[in-house]
């Protein structure tokens, strides 16, 4: 992994808060507060005594989530930050910690280990995001689920609070959406994608794949995320979530 994307994401762990000493239950409630569609979009509790990897764990939340609802949980990350934030927020929540520094390009666990592999706002962030798909289709038990969230390029957010608000700064769209994706500026690599574009990237290992938009959302000049009344049947949201079945 190039050093300028191990230096980023070691400054950058999603729902950390390190600076403000929020505590895990705090952290949590905003989390799903936020977010609120993620309790059904993901559907944490479907994965009662089930294995699963999350690829990515950030400070652990949502792997923590999982493993509340009974799942048994490796949390992967290739940060050593991110992985000590995890084990830190395991304890915290008097769960049983199990992560891993790791990348996801060659994950080290045998073939069909997991029942589910969780990913949330990570593979967008993969230049070569192909052979990590590869990996996941083969450390996933034939039928079991990858769950996903990329960043949607149909989104209100993206045409607006990224292309539109710095269209005069002189970069192009690939190199916006990387600076300003991310709540820490200048991002390595961020791509955005279409549902079609998201489709293609996981059907030559997985079928069927239902795909679905949350999050509407837009970044003002004083405030991020600012939440829109808009239906999910618009799909302007800005995380489009995949649910696709190892074929």
């Amino acid at each position: 992994m190039p050093s300028e994307y191990v230096e980023y994401w070691e400054k950058a762990i999603p729902w950390r808060f390190a600076s403000e000493n929020r505590s895990y239950e705090e952290r949590r409630a905003l989390r799903y507060s936020l977010q609120d569609y993620m309790s059904d979009a993901i559907g944490f509790a479907r994965f009662k005594s089930k294995v699963v990897l999350e690829i990515g764990s950030g400070s652990g939340i949502d792997s923590a989530e999982f493993a509340r609802n009974g799942a048994e949980v490796i949390s992967l990350d290739f940060t050593a930050t991110s992985t000590r934030s995890t084990t830190s927020l395991f304890k915290e929540a008097a769960l049983i910690p199990n992560a891993t520094r790791a990348g996801a390009h060659l994950l080290p666990f045998k073939e069909a280990s997991f029942d589910c592999v969780y990913s949330f706002g990570v593979l967008h962030h993969i230049p070569d995001v192909v052979s990590v798909v590869e990996e996941v289709a083969r450390v996933l038990k034939p039928g079991g689920l990858l769950v996903c969230m990329l960043y949607n390029k149909a989104s209100l957010l993206y045409a607006y609070s990224i292309l539109f608000a710095h269209r005069d700064e002189g970069l192009n769209e690939e190199e916006l959406v990387s600076r300003y994706s991310e709540r820490i500026l200048g991002c390595p690599y961020t791509k955005a994608y279409t549902k079609s574009e998201a489709r293609d990237l996981l059907r030559p290992f997985f079928e069927p794949i239902e795909i679905s938009v949350h999050y509407n959302v837009i970044d003002l000049r004083d405030q991020r995320k600012f939440k829109l009344n808009i239906p999910d049947i618009y799909e302007l949201g800005w995380h489009l979530i995949a649910r696709a079945r190892r074929s």
